[in-house]
């Protein structure tokens, strides 16, 4: 927490020394989140997450309409799915790694807590009235730092699923809304964002049944989709 504050008076400072080429502040952001499986048949969405973001914005700005747009969030979200094959090894660890198998129709439920460092340009309107409007479209790296979750057999609740889940993930974004002044370099931000999975975010392999009666392994990409509303202060 203490390194928050620092970085948060640090990201204060700087823009005072150079408050027409940067600015930036805190924001929160509640989060509806949903994995989503590529193109398979064998795994199904099975619900959204409601989570929430917290962290730091900053824009460059590069002239009165255009900035480079960044910063860092701790994102809490997740999803999910049923695993309509089954699932031959399934790591975890509740204090000890163990790993166990699943019969068809698992659910399991995803709870993820990831950093991202989000990049994007941002093109925006000179101030009318209070108010200035923007859009952006970006790329979001994110690099996992817990992951937790339950599997809906064999009583396996709240336990960590790092194993089970990619350590980096990537996703694009577009997004737009409003930055109202609230008085000298001071603005109320509200931002509505849409992120699409690029990559996938399990790992876990499935035992599919095909039609000759033979076994296939599969590994199937599955994505992690998100929309939030983002709520700060600009400085």
């Amino acid at each position: 927490m203490k390194k928050l504050f620092l970085a948060i008076a640090l990201l204060i400072g700087v823009s005072s020394v150079n408050a027409q080429k940067i600015t930036g502040g805190i924001a929160v952001s509640p989060i509806i989140s949903w994995m989503k499986p590529d193109i398979s048949q064998n795994i199904e969405n099975d619900g959204v997450r409601f989570g929430f973001s917290y962290g730091l914005v900053g824009d460059y700005n590069l002239n009165d309409n255009f900035a480079f747009s960044s910063g860092i969030n701790v994102n809490n979200f997740g999803g999910q799915l049923e695993y309509l094959d089954s699932i031959p090894a399934y790591v975890i660890d509740n204090g000890t790694i163990d790993t166990m198998s699943f019969k068809s129709n698992a659910i399991v439920t995803y709870k993820f807590q990831y950093v991202e460092i989000p990049i994007s340009i941002k093109g925006k309107t000179n101030e009318i009235g209070y108010l200035t409007y923007f859009m952006h479209a970006g790329i979001n790296p994110m690099f996992r730092w817990k992951a937790k979750g339950d599997v809906s057999q064999d009583n396996v609740t709240n336990v960590s699923l790092k194993e089970e889940v990619s350590g980096l993930l990537m996703a694009f974004s577009v997004g737009g809304g409003i930055e109202y002044s609230l008085g000298g370099n001071t603005k109320l931000l509200v931002d509505l964002i849409y992120k699409n999975g690029l990559t996938d975010v399990t790992k876990t392999k499935t035992f599919h049944l095909n039609d000759v009666g033979a076994g296939d392994i599969l590994d199937e990409k599955i994505i992690l989709n998100s929309i939030e509303i983002k709520l700060g202060i600009l400085f």
